[in-house]
């Protein structure tokens, strides 16, 4: 699988399956992308998961001028509010295909 087919499958599934999100960095622009949020399943709460965090996953190519999300960011979609806890970036070779954050929820 090559990045770009990579990047092209998640972005439709987004394009189909997402919902929107926000994030802001300090006191910056709000920045507005699509993503996969899910909560964590009861045997996934180990360490430092709890039940008020969810696993957020974006494509890299909604993310533009922003950039990679760093950890307390500001989160928020459909009323909820929370902060970015953990970022894991996945690449294909050098190429940067994948974003999942672990965001807590206020």
């Amino acid at each position: 699988m090559t990045p770009e087919y990579a990047i092209a499958v998640l972005d439709r599934q987004i394009a189909a399956h997402g919902q929107p999100l926000a994030l802001r960095r300090g006191t910056g622009a709000q920045h507005n992308a699509r993503g996969f949020i899910r909560g964590y399943k009861p045997d996934e709460l180990i360490g430092l998961v709890s039940q008020a965090d969810r696993n957020v996953t974006i494509s890299p190519s909604s993310l533009g001028a922003y950039g990679l999300p760093k950890a307390q960011d500001d989160f928020s979609s459909n009323g909820q509010r929370g902060k970015v806890e953990d970022v894991e970036p996945i690449h294909i070779g050098e190429t940067l295909v994948r974003v999942n954050l672990r965001v807590r929820l206020a």
